[in-house]
């Protein structure tokens, strides 16, 4: 994964301290700051389970909401009663598994390490059935997964960018320079 100076800099703002790892940007918002990336799953030689990362302080924000309404819970209790859903968010969990293992297969990673990254859901998760937090989610659908719960929390946004008034990354970086 190749990063440029401008795209880890910005990406180290926006998540509010120095992304060490290699990513890749992988979803835009309409004034050209990252909203997204995919992350390499080895930092300093240590798996780092995480592999979509919402980077983007207004969706952050936008999505903190949610939660703060307990819409974890009812993701949960979704999980726990609608078959159909349930099937799809383990769905979404083996897609991950899949991409990060077609991932790991381009590089050489420990055996005990890749054990570690593909035996762990979405976000390293252990328990399928719980919602770790709804930003990883929303990465995760964001990032190219079928994932039912970041579908929905994208579809419950109001707003899914910084008005024209006030681009906050903009700011980030004029506050930095």
């Amino acid at each position: 994964m190749e990063i440029n100076n401008i795209e880890k800099k910005i990406v180290s703002l926006q998540l509010g301290r120095v992304v060490k790892n290699d990513f890749i940007v992988v979803m835009l918002c309409d004034w050209g700051f990252p909203q997204v990336i995919r992350s390499s799953l080895i930092s300093d030689g240590r798996p780092f389970p995480t592999l979509f990362w919402l980077t983007c302080p207004f969706l952050k924000e936008e999505v903190s909401r949610l939660e703060s309404k307990g819409m974890i819970s009812h993701f949960e209790k979704r999980i726990e009663q609608d078959k159909s859903f349930a099937a799809a968010f383990l769905d979404a969990h083996r897609e991950t598994t899949l991409l990060k293992e077609k991932m790991l297969d381009e590089s050489s990673v420990p055996e005990e390490s890749r054990r570690l990254l593909l035996d762990r859901g979405i976000g390293g998760i252990r328990n399928l059935k719980k919602v770790k937090c709804l930003h990883l989610h929303l990465a995760n659908y964001l990032g190219g997964i079928e994932n039912p719960v970041g579908r929905e929390v994208w579809n419950l946004l109001e707003k899914k960018q910084c008005s024209l008034t006030r681009i906050i990354c903009k700011e980030l970086l004029r506050d930095n320079e």
